[in-house]
């Protein structure tokens, strides 16, 4: 195979993952939307290895050969996925890679496979940045040029984010296969059983409960569009669409009554009128 088939290979993941961001990816140059598919590849073939692989062994194969790749070791016999690593390897021979960001990712995705509910507000919010705001901080060498501390802050801060409007979206499901992600020092002081909620149906404190951590998400979405100059211009409408999909999750969660009996979901009609309404404004300012 060639390094072009690798890089359609990663391309071909993202969109069968992530449709709508894959689209949203082709406003970037081309040398940036390949490292993306790559760096999402990794990204993904890490959360596969538990999920998909139920291969511990696998994620420290996976480990290994992102250190190979760090270590700028001639010819390395990958031992994960050959095609994702070639890829991956191409692009961190031309932007600077995070790679304390990747080694982050997979402990917690290890440590998630022996989940215990989390004690506090801190470990849960440590949580939701070892999944999703390591991905914010190996995606920004890519959609800015020459990233900041204020950079990696505003994406840090918008994956965990989009992690907390997942667990948000997911707590029925997550109790199903019993599972808690928000905290006990979160539960304890809104005086919320889980179980008891799903069994009896929400309260109105469940609903503060919920709202609060809604709050914190929000304010997050609402920084990364307030700072949104700290990317590249073809990067905005990327950064725009994550936080208004993710928003909207939540105002779904919202229009559903806060059920933990069905998961919801931005319909594809309002993805795509988002997807219009940023292309719309951003024509022009990134061609």
């Amino acid at each position: 195979m060639t390094l072009d088939d690798h890089f359609q290979y990663c391309h071909q993941l993202m969109k069968h993952h992530s449709k709508s961001f894959s689209y949203a990816f082709d406003y970037l140059p081309d040398r940036e939307r390949r490292a993306v598919w790559a760096i999402y590849a990794v990204c993904r073939v890490i959360d596969d290895s538990i999920d998909v692989h139920h291969d511990p062994q696998y994620l420290q194969y996976i480990r290994q050969d992102i250190m190979a790749i760090e270590q700028q070791q001639l010819h390395p016999e990958f031992q994960s996925d050959a095609r994702i690593m070639h890829a991956f390897s191409n692009v961190a021979h031309t932007f600077k890679m995070e790679y304390p960001a990747f080694y982050k990712l997979i402990d917690t995705v290890r440590k998630d496979q022996y989940f215990e509910q989390f004690d506090t507000d801190e470990a849960m919010l440590d949580y939701c940045y070892g999944v999703a705001g390591t991905v914010g901080e190996v995606l920004t060498p890519i959609l800015a040029q020459q990233p900041t501390t204020e950079t990696f802050r505003v994406a840090r801060k918008l994956g965990e984010a989009l992690q907390l409007t997942n667990i948000l979206r997911d707590v029925g499901e997550d109790f199903e296969h019993g599972r808690i992600y928000i905290s006990k020092e979160r539960l304890a002081h809104f005086n919320i059983d889980i179980k008891q909620q799903y069994q009896q149906g929400v309260t109105s404190n469940y609903i503060k409960m919920w709202e609060a951590l809604a709050y914190i998400a929000e304010q997050a979405y609402h920084d990364a569009l307030s700072n949104i100059h700290v990317f590249n211009k073809q990067a905005q409408p990327i950064i725009e669409l994550a936080a208004v999909i993710y928003a909207g999750i939540l105002d779904e969660v919202r229009k559903a009554g806060y059920t933990l009996h069905q998961r919801v979901y931005v319909s594809k009609v309002d993805k795509a009128k988002f997807y219009r309404r940023i292309k719309k404004k951003y024509q022009g300012q990134v061609e």
